[in-house]
């Protein structure tokens, strides 16, 4: 795996490209940005590149004229919503589904149930891949439907891990609103999974289905979740606390993979 730098950039492999110190330069301070480190000033950029201040100020400000900045009025600078349309072009290319198959296909070994692995899409949760025994039983969430964020273990999941502030305009769209009972109940499970990594539900999507999830996390950004769906009756505390550990296990074997496959 390469090593990384600052915010988990990845340093550049192999030898230097000569003649484009300047546009090394210019790179290497926009990938100073991440979850982490989500602003930056003039000064911090001079003394973490060992430059002068108005030669910060001049990539800075390239990095504005290019709309890959934008300049907060208090001397610090964050990223600019051009940089999302990047981000989008990236995600298309990255095929969490096929990646995680061979992960499904040993929790429904292992398991004797369905395995499956979602993604957010803006406000919903996309179904990508699904591993199902052979069984009549059916479920309502298959590749390609999407559902809301905030029903259902594996969905749960990923309303969990989503930056504070996202969440809670989530949670303000929901229609119809919830109860406040039901709302506070929903911040509450929202809180442990995000202190566990587990989600788990009952009858919220299809009734008399148990399901168990568990977020896919790689240098602190969330990817999606994987999970274990059951009817109720297949399912005890002994299976309930086996598949738990499962998901977990499968969880971060998929994040591994993730790593290895685009270090």
């Amino acid at each position: 795996m390469n090593q990384r730098g600052r915010g988990g950039a990845p340093k550049p492999p192999g030898q230097p490209t000569r003649g484009v110190d300047s546009a090394r330069r210019v790179l290497q301070i926009l990938l100073d940005f991440s979850e982490s480190h989500p602003e930056t000033t003039i000064e911090e950029v001079a003394e973490n590149h060992g430059i002068s201040a108005p030669s910060a100020y001049r990539y800075m400000a390239l990095l504005r004229e290019m709309y890959l900045v934008e300049d907060q009025g208090r001397g610090s600078y964050v990223l600019a919503p051009q940089i999302l349309r990047l981000a989008a072009a990236a995600e298309r290319t990255f095929d969490l589904g096929s990646i995680a198959r061979p992960f499904l296909d040993r929790l429904r070994e292992e398991t004797n149930e369905t395995s499956l692995i979602v993604r957010r899409i803006r406000d919903g949760a996309v179904c990508l891949a699904v591993s199902q025994p052979d069984k009549s039983f059916s479920y309502s969430f298959l590749p390609g439907h999407i559902m809301g964020l905030h029903r259902g273990a594996v969905a749960k999941a990923l309303l969990a891990m989503m930056p504070l502030s996202e969440q809670k305009a989530y949670l303000k769209k929901i229609q119809p609103p919830l109860e406040p009972a039901a709302l506070a109940s929903l911040q509450k499970d929202l809180a442990t999974i995000r202190a566990t990594g587990l989600a788990e539900s009952e009858s919220e999507v299809d009734a008399g289905v148990w399901a168990v999830a568990s977020p896919i996390t790689v240098s602190g950004r969330n990817l999606g979740a994987v999970s274990v769906v059951a009817p109720t009756f297949h399912v005890d505390e002994a299976s309930k606390s086996m598949m738990r550990e499962k998901i977990q296990d499968a969880a971060a074997a998929i994040s591994n993979a993730v790593v290895l496959a685009h270090p």
